[in-house]
């Protein structure tokens, strides 16, 4: 980034006096928190270590915080998806500072496409680096994953008991559908955990930042039958499997196939057995 546009950003207004002066009052229902402190948000973006000269795709930017960050950082364009209008002027204000780097999507991430988004904006590689809504992150990131084409790496904040989820391991209390569903389609792993007090309003959780990329799936994998065996299995995960199986076909037959044992949990099969159960429901006409 040029010296110019380095100092006509940091010579912007601070985000708190941005906030006052367009009364960017946050919504609960929306989800909205906001970071106020710069030192955080660069360290947050710090933490890609891919950002310079790189397309960053954000998600609720609000008053536009975290977009100065990656800006400062040396993104080549920043694309903006916010749904709420009332921060569009801060974000053109910021766009006009960054000699018109910052593309804003005034729409719902929910009903995003990232192919046409991506298309739109001439672009074929991004990241996206994101303070997600809290009320929908875990429906954004299921329907991010596999990667769409072209997206090389996410770096998201969750509530930390969410990201606590995602990386959960086989046994333990968090182990559950959305670790199973991320550890086998992705790498993850939590890099920070944030105050409540850094943000305004203060919530009540603790947060966290973690990083996610893809791996690289087998040809047969099956993303819609993964979900439809954890959601049945772990919405009776006090039950050992042979119940729940049964769903599917013969749970004694299922489990040989599987070498596991009739009697265990939905929280002791490895992410291989879930894997493997997967492979086995989708392409085994006895069972």
């Amino acid at each position: 980034m040029n010296t110019e546009i380095f100092r006509a950003i940091n010579e912007l207004p601070s985000i708190s006096s941005t906030i006052k002066e367009y009364n960017l009052i946050a919504k609960k229902k929306l989800s909205q928190n906001f970071i106020l402190d710069m030192n955080l948000t660069n360290k947050i973006v710090r933490l890609s270590s891919s950002v310079k000269n790189n397309t960053i795709i954000e998600i609720g930017a609000g008053p536009g915080a975290l977009t100065r960050s990656i800006l400062l950082n040396g993104a080549k364009k920043v694309i903006v998806i916010e749904k709420d209008k009332r921060f569009l002027n801060a974000l053109e204000i910021l766009n006009t500072a960054s000699n018109n780097r910052v593309f804003i999507e005034n729409t719902d991430a929910l009903k995003m496409n990232f192919k046409l988004l991506m298309k739109k904006h001439d672009v074929n590689q991004a990241e996206i680096i994101a303070n997600l809504p809290y009320s929908i992150a875990t429906k954004l990131l299921l329907n991010w994953i596999p990667f769409p084409k072209g997206i090389n790496k996410m770096t998201l904040m969750f509530q930390k008991e969410v990201a606590e989820r995602i990386v959960a391991k086989p046994g333990s209390k968090k182990y559950g559908r959305l670790s199973i569903l991320l550890g086998i389609m992705t790498d993850s792993k939590i890099l920070m955990n944030i105050s409540p007090s850094a943000f305004k309003p203060k919530p009540k959780i603790s947060s966290s930042i973690i990083q996610i990329k893809q791996k690289k799936l087998n040809k047969h994998f099956d993303k819609i039958i993964l979900e439809k065996i954890t959601q049945i299995l772990f919405n009776k995960r006090r039950k050992q499997i042979k119940s729940s199986l049964s769903k599917f076909g013969d749970p004694i037959k299922i489990c040989n196939l599987l070498n596991i044992q009739p009697n265990q949990r939905p929280e002791e099969l490895t992410l291989k057995n879930y894997e493997k159960l997967a492979y086995i429901i989708s392409n085994y006409q006895d069972l």
